[in-house]
């Protein structure tokens, strides 16, 4: 098991963590969300050992892992928009390369780099150079890097950044298989929400470098809205808010901007925006504009931090 209790780290005055702990179990697949700023890129960046915390443990099997020389053969990871493989070695030559550093060679990783290399659509790439290769291939090559020599425990920081949809289906695939078949622990930091409900198991939420969240997924969309409802009135005083707020059933929030006289309103199902359309149009309310649209996981994650605020 991969563990982090009370990890902490400070940029001069400011806390880019504070006392964030969790686990990481083999054959685990968990998400670690949270907005840009909020502490994901250096909790990924601590347990690789690139960056040095303040406090806090990080252990492997109960080992602490800054003491540890063997610690970083058993962790890959693909760190979001970094140049981390090079750029003039093919992808399969990163992989060996990485591999070997790593005190990993012989038959059976050349037999893993081949598989995966098929599998993540390099095989008409395998002799252009990194630096030759598309965004999302080179998103692919990274990758490869990471899954290559089969470490129990892989951090994938944004791995869909620059894929197209095929290769994020093929990618959901192949992490499963990472999980399932080879009993490896994968943490993966993602704004892709659909990715995240579709492999993970857990998850983890961080707001400002403290711990919001965590649990399983199916808690955590009971606590987030799905929808937002935006609107601009041509006339504020024809609807004031306490009106607004007898027209709506269910869970829901209510936020307005005064200087821009927009109202957001975050909900959970469709079917309860339903009884304030009908209002609007029944009453010939003047609208400027109106819009009704599923949140992003940045939105509903806000919308998560306001309800724990209130």
């Amino acid at each position: 098991m991969l563990s982090i209790s009370g990890l902490s780290k400070c940029y001069k005055d400011k806390h880019a963590l504070e006392n964030v702990s969790f686990d990481l179990d083999r054959g685990e697949i968990v998400a670690l969300l949270g907005a840009n700023g909020s502490g994901k890129t250096t909790t990924v960046q601590s347990i690789c050992k690139l960056i040095e915390y303040d406090e806090g443990t990080i252990t492997l099997d109960g080992e602490p892992t800054h003491s540890s020389n063997a610690y970083l053969q058993k962790v890959g990871a693909v760190l979001g928009g970094s140049r981390n493989i090079n750029w003039r070695l093919t992808a399969k030559q990163n992989a060996d390369y990485f591999a070997r550093l790593r005190g990993f060679s012989g038959t059976k990783i050349h037999q893993n780099i081949n598989e995966l290399h098929s599998a993540l659509g390099l095989d008409e790439h395998s002799k252009k150079e990194v630096m030759k290769l598309s965004t999302g291939n080179k998103q692919k090559a990274a990758l490869l890097c990471a899954l290559s020599y089969t470490p129990d425990f892989v951090l994938l920081d944004e791995p869909t950044l620059g894929l197209d949809f095929q290769t994020v289906d093929d990618l959901q695939t192949i992490i499963k298989q990472c999980a399932n078949k080879q009993n490896q622990g994968l943490l993966i930091t993602s704004h892709d929400l659909a990715f995240i409900e579709n492999i993970c198991s857990r998850v983890i939420v961080l707001h400002q470098g403290k711990l919001l969240f965590k649990g399983d997924v199916s808690a955590l969309k009971s606590k987030m809205y799905k929808y937002r409802l935006s609107l601009q009135l041509n006339d504020r005083q024809q609807f004031p808010l306490a009106s607004m707020q007898s027209l709506w059933d269910g869970r829901f929030a209510i936020t307005e901007n005064p200087e821009t006289q927009i109202v957001d309103v975050h909900f959970e199902t469709s079917e309860q925006s339903l009884k304030f359309i009908h209002h609007i149009h029944e009453q010939k309310i003047s609208i400027a504009e109106l819009k009704i649209a599923p949140l992003s996981v940045d939105e509903a994650y806000q919308a998560l931090v306001k309800s724990e605020k209130q």
